[in-house]
């Protein structure tokens, strides 16, 4: 048997049933199982595992396999190989059989081979004595140890094997005997000889079927995975599993190919085992093979009747054919495909070139004079193919505008590049602009969320621009340049963009398009913190929209306008005024606006508080988003991101992952971005993989500064969790340098909340290194005056910090109070230490679930140290009881687990200073035996007795003592 160190991926089900025949068998209920599947879809992997199973259930294996020689091959050959393998392996066996069984020395390879001695033998043998002869042998064996016999790819067995395996079928009883038979069911053609006894067997009560189907998706990548010696990029990964479809056979020779750097021809031995299928057909099926293939791996009879050449009969009788060799199917009555796609890329890859220019040609032909219907990007694809690059140029361009108009921008910008490399071999009549297809290219990648591409594409353009361009063509390229420079943080590229390209425009007449560049100039200005230019140009925006006839086309200059009034502290009409902007917009056909507008309208909601509010508004701007094709651009992705953000912080961690999930669809960018919310989860739950992962993102960080600002808290969680403060620190400094950056300025909001991550990493050292406490704190009293400066400096005049911010500063400030009273060093009161976490859990209370969980375990402790040990249990129920709720791993140990009371609460450190302590050592020596301060000391001594419902250290050693708790390891 051929064992291999693959793994079996899957195949559970299957799995079982194998054995459980198996099994009967060694209750004397002898069975048969006919595996069925596809070439390569793992029918030998599968039953290796049963063989493996059968051997440590103490049957004997037997395998034998039918070879393919063509018309005539040699009799009885799987038997011959089990035979002849028995006779080397156990000698002793054999001789047995033989005595008793004679018949079978016919079989033994010996005898078979050329120049071998024949067998002595009285006339012809009988074939019934054979046949009983191999069925007396199996039954004999399976005396000793119960019997396994396998007989592998009967599709090519010759009539006396399917014969012989018939009749043992049919003599199958009390025998302790399985026989499994399989093969490929894609080589079972209606005239295969292996098709009636297929049937005929499967009607004896004794024979069950199993059938392997592809791997499913996820499968299919356990296996890949498991093939690597190295990551491949997830392009090649979802390649290989489209190429493959489900075949671990093709998997493997795919990432096989792949691993030596060529991934994208069909690898030589499978191209041959492909295109073997293809020799015992007709002249005119091969030839319709290549056809089809040329189209693709799918194509419409209408289309293959045009381009065939084939009369009416001739062609009927050759895809008659190929669907009974299984070459191609008929998922539907019109169209005709490929079973497998690697089989449609053989057949194409072993046409001669000339060969694929002319069925290219003959397909063009028939799509451009619309002999049958067909879509430009059919028609594009063969144009290349054909060297027609003037029909191919055209027709990238509908078919870039056909994928845009259906809401598949990806699509969209391939088809446009292509179209813009074609852009020299346009015919001489052509009437299309360059300068359009450029602008349009650039959305077609801001929808694909491929910003840098889009910016890439626009640069290149206007650096190309002869000095002496029109005014309006370079201001036509400036506009896609400053607004997507504004999306991705690029301010001052936005800036001197639009201001360039206001000055361009400032002659012309009121048209649409100099709205729109006033329009952007009011957003920008916005964005830099110039609120009273903004309002100025916005209004301008609009007096020019109706000067020319069109005030929708300066929606985006009434939305800026509500965005100036919500932060000049007004968010209830900013909040209206939002609505009816996203209303218009829909009315007059505006996605763009649309979509900002609903966006907005959510996020408004959110600095408000207003989370379940924000949670509609975002989940239904994120829906009008996928419905208008914008599902990726910008707005339309932050109202994702932002859904999925808001459900974490209502606790809502199922769904947040659920809206965050990607799929092979989703552009590599906005994978990345929606990670910083999956971290958010899989931090809160005690994943500390989550440091190291965002670490190696940083190659994303630059293009979306959104994903380390989210994703730094769960990452600095969990190098605290893994006793790593250096590595947090480094963190913390490399993301608020990022930032500072990005945003060129000093103070940000989000450096209140980087403030208090880094006062809780000197929390953490408090605790561990007790002598660099003057240290610690006054770092601390840095972070306390960089957060409370923000807070100050951080928002332009006028405008109110949100609540999330609030909540932040006031969580800065308790950690400053918990760093000096673990630090020991200018401590607190126990009242004011109350007191600041008791208006930090009140600060979370609009509804951050999981950092007011937190609070309330940070109060709890205070609460304890204060002496106020039953308030600090009712703190500490209602943070387990989030923390159950939403499996919150390192939030339940803090607090001991999920009992707040009894040893069982208690956790490591606790258990650990217990020992100590019943052995009658003082705070100070406890201190110095831990190498912690004696301040930490004291407050793992106050939980103790609390958790334990004592009052003294001394009854705390009694009770450890009565209940063991000494006894366990330490």
């Amino acid at each position: 048997m051929p064992w291999t160190s693959t793994p079996l991926v899957g195949r559970s089900t299957e799995l079982a049933a194998l054995l459980s025949a198996v099994d009967d068998a060694r209750t004397r209920r002898a069975g048969a199982v006919l595996l069925s599947g596809d070439a390569g879809v793992g029918k030998t992997r599968l039953l290796d595992e049963v063989a493996n199973g059968a051997h440590e259930r103490g049957f004997g294996v037997l395998v034998g396999h039918c070879t393919d020689f063509g018309d005539a091959g040699l009799p009885y050959l799987p038997f011959t190989e089990i035979f002849g393998r028995l006779a080397g392996d156990r000698p002793d066996l054999v001789e047995s059989v033989l005595t008793n069984f004679p018949a079978i020395g016919r079989l033994l390879p010996t005898h078979r081979l050329i120049g071998a001695q024949p067998v002595p033998q009285e006339g012809q043998l009988d074939r019934a004595a054979l046949f009983d002869a191999v069925l007396g042998a199996f039954t004999a064996l399976s005396t000793s140890e119960p019997l396994l016999v396998i007989i592998e790819d009967a599709h090519w067995a010759d009539d006396s094997t399917r014969d012989l395996i018939g009749f043992l079928i049919t003599r199958l009883t009390s025998q302790r005997l399985t026989l499994v038979v399989s093969y490929r069911s894609d080589d079972l053609h209606r005239r295969h000889p292996l098709r009636r006894p297929i049937a005929e067997w499967s009607r004896n009560p004794r024979v069950r079927r199993v059938n392997l189907l592809p791997l499913d998706a996820d499968e299919s990548r356990v296996l890949l995975n498991s093939l690597l010696t190295e990551p491949l990029p997830e392009t090649e990964v979802r390649r290989i599993l489209d190429r493959a479809s489900g075949n671990a056979f093709f998997t493997e020779e795919l990432v096989a190919a792949a691993s030596m750097g060529d991934g994208d021809a069909v690898p030589p031995d499978l191209a041959d085992l492909l295109l073997v299928r293809l020799d015992p057909l007709s002249d005119d099926a091969r030839q319709l093979a290549r056809v089809i293939a040329v189209a693709g791996r799918r194509v419409p009879h209408d289309l293959l009747t045009a381009v065939a050449d084939l009369p009416d009969r001739q062609l009927d009788d050759a895809l008659r054919e190929l669907i009974d060799a299984h070459i191609i199917d008929v998922p539907t009555s019109d169209r005709y495909y490929f079973r497998h796609a690697l089989l449609a890329e053989a057949v194409y890859d072993d046409l001669l070139p000339g060969e694929r220019v002319r069925q290219h040609a003959a397909y063009v032909q028939a799509l451009k004079n619309q002999t049958v219907a067909g879509t430009a990007a059919e028609l594009a694809g063969h144009a290349t193919r054909s060297h027609d690059l003037a029909t191919a140029f055209e027709a990238r361009v509908r078919a870039g505008q056909e994928a845009i108009s259906v809401g598949a921008p990806l699509e969209g910008l391939k088809h446009y590049e292509m179209a813009l490399e074609l852009f020299p071999n346009a015919s001489p009549d052509n009437t299309i602009d360059k300068t359009w297809l450029i602008v349009d290219t650039a959305l077609a990648a801001t929808l694909s969320s491929q910003h840098l591409r889009a910016l890439k594409l626009l640069r290149k353009a206007l650096a190309d621009l002869p000095p002496d361009a029109p005014k309006l063509q370079r201001a036509r390229l400036l506009l896609p340049l400053a607004d997507i420079a504004l999306i991705i943080d690029q301010d001052q590229e936005a800036n001197e963009a639009v201001s360039q390209a206001l000055k361009l425009v400032h002659d012309e007449p009121s048209t649409v398009f100099k709205a729109q560049v006033a329009s952007l100039y009011a957003k920008v200005s916005d964005a830099l913190g110039r609120p009273m230019e903004a309002e100025r140009w916005a209004h301008k925006a609009l007096e020019i929209a109706r000067e020319a006839g069109q005030e929708s086309a300066a929606s985006d200059a009434g939305i800026t306008l509500a965005q100036l009034r919500r932060r000049a502290g007004d968010p209830e009409t900013a909040a209206k005024q939002l609505e009816e902007a996203a209303i218009r917009a829909q009315l007059v056909g505006d996605p763009a606006a649309e979509v900002r507008s609903r966006f907005l309208l959510g996020s408004t909601r959110y600095e408000q508080g207003d989370l379940v509010n924000a949670k509609s508004a975002l989940a239904f701007a994120t829906k009008r988003a996928g419905e208008l094709g914008r599902q990726w651009a910008a707005y339309g992705f932050d109202a994702r991101r932002m859904l999925a953000l808001t459900q974490f912080i209502l606790g809502e961690w199922d769904d947040a992952s659920a809206t965050a999930r990607t799929d092979s669809m989703t552009p590599a960018a906005a994978a990345a971005a929606l990670r910083a919310v999956e971290f958010a989860v899989r931090g809160g739950r005690g994943d500390t993989a989550v440091a190291e992962e965002l670490e190696r993102m940083r190659k994303w960080w630059d293009l979306d500064v959104m994903l380390p600002i989210l994703g730094l808290q769960p990452a600095v969680d969990a190098y605290r969790q893994l006793d790593q403060p250096a590595e947090a620190e480094k963190l913390i400094a490399d993301v608020s340098a990022l930032c500072a950056d990005v945003f060129q300025a000093e103070w940000f909001l989000a450096r209140i909340r980087f403030a208090t991550l880094g006062m809780q990493v000197l929390c953490h050292r408090a605790v561990g290194e007790p002598s660099a406490a003057a240290e610690l704190v006054s770092r601390g009293a840095t972070l306390l005056a960089d957060g409370q400066t923000t807070a100050e400096k951080g928002l332009p005049p006028g405008r109110l910090m949100g609540v999330e911010g609030l909540a932040w500063l006031a969580r800065l400030e308790s950690e400053w109070e918990r760093l000096r009273w673990l630090a020991g060093v200018d401590a607190p009161t126990p009242a004011d230490h109350v007191s600041a976490w008791e208006r930090t859990v009140d600060a979370f209370g609009y509804g951050y679930t999981f950092e007011q969980a937190w609070s309330r375990v940070r109060l709890s402790a205070a609460l304890r140290a204060a002496g106020r040990v039953a308030e600090a249990n009712e703190q500490a129920t209602l943070a387990a009881d989030v923390g159950r709720e939403l499996g919150a791993k390192p939030l339940l140990d803090e607090i001991g687990g999920v009992d707040t009371g009894g040893a069982g609460a208690l956790t490591s450190r606790e258990t650990e200073v217990l020992a100590l302590l019943a052995e009658g050592r003082t705070n100070r020596q406890l201190a110095r035996e831990l190498y912690i301060s004696e301040k930490t000391v004291s407050v793992h001594v106050s939980n103790i007795l609390a958790k334990l419902g004592v009052r003294s250290r001394t009854e705390a050693a009694a009770v450890a003592r009565r209940d063991g708790l000494l006894d366990k390891d330490q």
